[in-house]
């Protein structure tokens, strides 16, 4: 009941049913990858990311509402967690891991409380812990599925499923290797290949994957505490 109201009525402030719409929009993307382009795991990523941050600073918010927890970080009373050794504003933050680790100490803070509650579970797996890290090490500013280029140049060249091979690598795989190949050359009048690239989308896609299954996770831990937490109105 409470994520129909308008945004900014919501007990999370709009956070939670924001997080909702970008993954359910990158589920439907990921059904028909074709309507994205050649590059459509990136919208699809970055969709997902952006749905764990979200879903991450709707579950703080209404960890601080719910128990009258206190931003201790500002005397504004805004939200705000320690990003290192510094405050910063909740709508300022896009690394996930200073988000994910407050997130823990609230549930930590509370777990005497949440553990009356029937059919919760409030364990935080290692494996979520895992995929955390390594989705915040690829995109901690939330730009790299955003952007062609952005700071980091070597990652950068990683982030397109087109890239440069050795076309007689390429030959001796469509011969003999597992799967096909999918080949786009440059070749010069006499039909000389002067350039050779390999569409490969098995790295990008096991990211993508790593990014929905924490977008599902989130859904789901944020699903319960709306379900527990959350006061009907």
């Amino acid at each position: 009941m409470d994520m129909m109201l308008p945004l900014y009525l919501q007990y999370d402030s709009g956070f939670g049913a924001i997080a909702d719409s970008f993954k359910f929009s990158a589920d439907a993307l990921e059904e028909n990858p074709s309507a994205g382009g050649l590059q459509s795991h990136l919208p699809i990523s970055f969709l997902y990311r952006h749905s764990i941050e979200l879903y991450l600073k709707s579950c703080i918010v209404i960890f601080h509402r719910r128990f009258n927890t206190a931003y201790q970080y500002t005397n504004s009373g805004e939200a705000a967690v320690l990003v290192g050794n510094k405050p910063k504003l909740l709508k300022d933050i896009h690394a996930l891991m200073p988000l994910y680790t407050h997130l823990k100490s609230l549930i930590d803070m509370n777990i005497e409380f949440l553990s009356t509650l029937k059919d919760t579970d409030w364990a935080l797996s290692p494996k979520l812990d895992s995929r955390v890290q390594l989705i915040d090490g690829t995109d901690s500013s939330s730009t790299f599925f955003r952007y062609p280029i952005t700071k980091d140049k070597p990652k950068d060249k990683q982030k397109s499923t087109v890239q440069p091979k050795d076309w007689k690598s390429m030959v001796e795989n469509m011969h003999n290797g597992p799967k096909p190949v999918k080949a786009f050359l440059v070749v010069d009048d006499d039909y000389n290949v002067i350039e050779a690239f390999n569409h490969d989308d098995e790295k990008v896609r096991s990211l993508t994957n790593t990014l929905r299954e924490t977008a599902q996770d989130f859904s789901g831990l944020h699903m319960m505490m709306v379900w527990k937490l959350v006061e009907r109105r």
